[in-house]
């Protein structure tokens, strides 16, 4: 979705371009280093699915995922199972949205983008603060409202353990870190998306059962999050924890 700049105030001292685009709606990197570690945690999730795969791809800004046309999502999605159509529908939900998903895909050593400083007052971060701050203030990732949409931080390297994954055959609980593309379904799909179109279960249950869709879909079935550990900790039974969002199933 592109914007309009309208320049109201003008003096002898102003210098135009002959065009700015102003990127708005969709899911967009806070940079291009961003954009482009977004594509790849997006298609790492259909690593094993060329076909879903290809639809996923960049503008030519770096910086954007380019919308995809409903007839190529169908097509893609067609001869595979709930959980890959599923996860492919919610980002193309995201993807196409109106509405503007920043994402700051950063490394625990790298200097978190000013948009996720300003963004995050309660974490009480300084200028040159890392993302090391947001592993140990929000084990990986975090979503918050932003500028009328959401933006998101994935600590690409977390090294944050998790109490909450469960071993499915007998429900033993145990630690373990979150991947880049577990943390980008559970953040920005699952607390984003959910908080922008108001769904009333944005805060917990859509983000662990987000979680949830992204392993299902890399083919493990044998452990999921209960929850246990994530936000006010209540408690979902495995068949609650693997469900999927109204909004997302496909």
């Amino acid at each position: 979705m592109s914007g309009t700049l309208t320049v109201k105030n003008v003096n002898g001292k102003t210098k135009f371009q002959p065009s700015i685009q102003v990127i708005t709606g969709g899911i967009i990197g806070v940079s291009k280093i961003s954009g482009e570690r977004i594509l790849n945690e997006i298609q790492n999730s259909f690593y094993n699915h060329n076909d879903v795969k290809a639809i996923f791809q960049l503008e030519d800004n770096r910086l954007k995922m380019k919308a995809i046309p409903q007839a190529t999502l169908e097509n893609a999605i067609r001869n595979h199972n709930t959980d890959i159509r599923s996860l492919a529908y919610a980002y193309y939900l995201a993807i196409n949205s109106s509405t503007s998903h920043y994402v700051d895909m950063t490394f625990t050593y790298e200097t978190l983008n000013n948009r996720s400083i300003t963004a995050l007052p309660s974490f009480h971060l300084s200028p040159n603060s890392k993302g090391l701050e947001i592993d140990k203030q929000a084990g990986g990732g975090v979503n918050t409202s932003y500028l009328g949409g959401t933006l998101t931080v994935v600590v690409m390297d977390s090294k944050a353990d998790i109490g909450d994954f469960t071993y499915a055959p007998n429900g033993v609980q145990y630690p373990r870190h979150s991947t880049p593309a577990e943390l980008l379904a559970h953040e920005l799909l699952g607390h984003g998306y959910g908080r922008i179109i108001g769904s009333s279960t944005y805060r917990h249950e859509d983000a662990i059962r987000m979680s949830n869709l992204y392993w299902r879909a890399r083919g493990y079935h044998n452990f999921y999050r209960n929850a246990s550990s994530h936000g006010t900790g209540f408690l979902l039974t495995k068949a609650s924890a693997n469900q999927i969002p109204t909004h997302f199933q496909k």
